[in-house]
């Protein structure tokens, strides 16, 4: 099982914050959450994550967005 201090970053490389939510528009974490991610314990990344999922759900959208990059690698 991996160590739930490793989670990996939701970064998808789509670096932008929306001026009205103050959310990344590609992994919809806060300034902050993005900045801090790295100290963040597991648990604390574990919320961020489910924090995501709320924000993505009370927005409309199940999933983020998908990379150019991503859409290649799944041809």
């Amino acid at each position: 099982m991996e160590n739930i201090d490793q989670i990996p970053s939701p970064c998808i490389g789509v670096c932008q914050i929306n001026s009205k939510t103050k959310f990344c528009l590609g992994c919809w974490r806060s300034l902050r959450e993005v900045a801090h991610w790295s100290r963040y314990s597991g648990i604390e990344k574990l919320e961020v994550l489910d924090s995501i999922k709320q924000r993505q759900s009370d927005a409309g959208m199940d999933r983020r967005r998908v990379t150019r990059r991503k859409q290649r690698q799944k041809r």
